[in-house]
């Protein structure tokens, strides 16, 4: 093809670049000759010329480049930078075509740096230190350098390790993951996760110049060596490192979040033999992505939006069948985590941790409200929001709101009952329904007397297992209740008559009497009964009354006219009531007049107008 006088044969791994220069040498040219000729040489003739013998894996492709060079840099083989293994070099009189690859830094046989440049002047390596193996700047012989040894266990040799393999033994088909991977596929891969794990110290991107220097290159491929030999672990640090350093830009937004290596994934490593880095990647979604996933994201596989476990309140409703008030009201109690997400137009999106919300549905069932709980207990409900208020219930969702119910704990309800009750009752036992009413007047007497009943204090009886949570019905020894302290309340009441009783008395209505003692005509006194504060009228001020007031029916008997007719007729007379349906300050049912000597004479002359 070249018409040259020598044409030395090529060795089984020599790089295209190498050979050109070796070629010119022989014949006594420049390497940039030869070159020239190889540029301006037909592309039939190049290709026959490749197809005439079995030439190394690289040329084909080396070929294009150089004559056709690639606007990019993110190139698998690289003739711009050169590199060398000194101790290769010195073997054998020949460049080796692992040495353009681009991610090739280390030689996977001797263990060392390759050489970027010369030890001494810092010149940029090339093919022409094949001619004399020594710099051609400053003539510092290869064989004098200070080569750095690295450990197979250091990521650079072993992903150059990794690539050497590739290159020379033909894929086995067995190998999954990144040994599946051809050694083109590896090094793009690699070039991609370097790029995006130096980017966690530094600021880079895929458009870095001069990726195959020895400034880029060496970095690159410790960061991608590093993350390939802790796979998967290394990876999910990896992602987990860049939400971490573009925390203040997440929104619900995968691309946001994790930044180019989400497009990297699924535009640019789009083959099929890249998908085990997107299970990988996606695996990371499940797990560790606390936002929100859009179902109609073509990107991201059935199975990860199915297995995602943060989602809106509706979806989480859909799923567990609940209902999405008592969500909230479980978040807003802090039973529930959730996150937020903020809109670019300003909308507020929160996402409900759904494997919390399986297991809130999976005891929605044991919860019972208020009216429940006073049914199963045999008490009160004032009495159950005593035990609420003191922690003995456990309650779900907090307090509720207008509109909402208690949600006690039915686990909450079974904890009151004692490690055992007493085998036999006594005739002299009462129940605790009526120790409730007659000897804990005070709102923290229950909880403390059933304290005292699970540590064993106060002994009680229960007639049947079915009935052990009914605390009402529990009987107990008055003498035990004596014992600690827990006597008879004894009831204010009998001092003086209720206002119904006094009602029944005066012959009127209850709701009257009840409008006398608001009005404060008919005296009375408020006295603590049992657990209640009630109003006691006693005898004296129910004599008052008699002696000082009148109704309109006693009125009326004594007119001999209807109860309604009455208050025209005494107005008429200028009798006005003291308490009545038309007066405000003292609203009553029936009209109330002072017994006054006026009134008194007035209805005398009426019933005997002779006298």
């Amino acid at each position: 093809m070249f018409d040259l006088l020598i044409n030395p044969t090529p060795m089984h791994d020599e790089s295209l670049i190498g050979f050109l220069h070796r070629l010119a040498h022989s014949n006594c040219l420049s390497g940039g000759e030869v070159l020239g000729l190889f540029k301006e040489t037909s592309e039939d003739s190049v290709n026959e010329w490749l197809d005439a013998k079995q030439r190394p894996l690289s040329w084909n492709l080396v070929a294009e480049e150089i004559r056709t060079p690639k606007v990019t840099n993110q190139k698998t083989w690289s003739v711009a930078c050169s590199k060398y293994c000194p101790v290769c070099l010195a073997e054998g009189l020949y460049w080796r075509e692992l040495w353009d690859l681009t991610l090739y830094t280390t030689c996977a046989f001797h263990q060392v740096e390759l050489l970027y440049n010369c030890p001494k002047c810092k010149a940029h390596s090339s093919p022409k230190v094949l001619i004399n193996k020594c710099c051609d700047v400053c003539g510092y012989s290869v064989q004098d350098s200070d080569l750095l040894s690295l450990t197979s266990d250091d990521p650079r040799a072993w992903l150059s390790v990794e690539l050497d393999h590739r290159v020379r033994l033909p894929d086995s088909g067995e190998a999954k993951g990144i040994g599946a991977l051809t050694y083109q596929q590896l090094h793009d891969l690699a070039i991609r996760i370097g790029v995006r794990a130096v980017s966690r110290k530094r600021s880079i991107t895929m458009k870095v110049p001069e990726v195959a220097s020895g400034v880029v290159a060496p970095e690159l491929a410790n960061s991608a060596g590093s993350v390939f030999r802790g796979w998967p672990e290394a990876f999910h640090s990896l992602l987990a490192d860049l939400m971490e350093i573009r925390k203040s830009q997440i929104s619900w937004q995968l691309v946001s979040a994790f930044g180019p290596i989400y497009n990297d994934l699924y535009l640019s490593l789009n083959d099929s033999c890249f998908d085990f880095v997107r299970q990988e990647f996606e695996r990371h979604i499940i797990q560790q992505w606390q936002g929100p996933l859009a179902k109609r994201n073509r990107r991201l596989s059935e199975c990860t939006l199915l297995e995602h476990r943060w989602l809106p309140f509706s979806k989480a409703k859909r799923l567990t069948g609940l209902p999405e008030a008592f969500l909230r009201r479980m978040h807003s109690s802090g039973e529930l985590e959730t996150r937020e997400f903020h809109y670019p137009c300003g909308k507020i999106s929160a996402v409900v941790d759904i494997d919390q919300a399986r297991r809130l549905s999976s005891v929605l069932n044991e919860p019972v409200n208020l009216r429940e709980a006073s049914r199963l207990l045999c008490l009160s409900r004032k009495r159950v929001e005593q035990l609420i208020s003191t922690g003995l219930l456990r309650t779900l969702g907090g307090s509720p709101k207008a509109g909402e119910q208690w949600l006690i704990s039915h686990d909450s309800i079974v904890d009151l009952i004692p490690n055992s009750f007493l085998p036999l009752s006594d005739s002299g036992f009462i129940t605790l329904s009526q120790v409730t009413k007659h000897y804990l007047p005070t709102a923290d007497g229950l909880p403390q007397l059933l304290k005292a009943i699970q540590e064993g204090e106060v002994p009680v009886f229960c007639s049947a297992h079915a009935e052990a949570t009914g605390i009402g019905k529990w009987l107990v020894s008055p003498n035990v209740l004596h014992q600690k302290g827990i006597t008879l309340h004894a009831s204010n009441q009998t001092k003086g008559l209720s206002i119904a009783e006094a009602a029944k008395a005066l012959g009127m209505k209850e709701e009257v009497a009840y409008a006398l003692v608001r009005a404060g005509r008919l005296g009375s006194n408020v006295v603590q009964c049992s657990r209640r504060s009630a109003h006691v009228v006693g005898l004296k001020d129910l004599d008052h009354f008699k002696r000082n007031y009148i109704l309109s029916p006693e009125i009326g008997k004594i007119l001999n006219t209807s109860p309604k007719s009455v208050c025209f007729r005494l107005r008429l007379k200028g009798f006005e009531p003291v308490a009545g349906p038309s007066l405000l300050k003292a609203q009553c049912r029936q009209n109330v007049w002072r017994r006054s000597k006026k009134l008194t004479a007035y209805l005398k002359l009426v019933t005997n107008p002779d006298g």
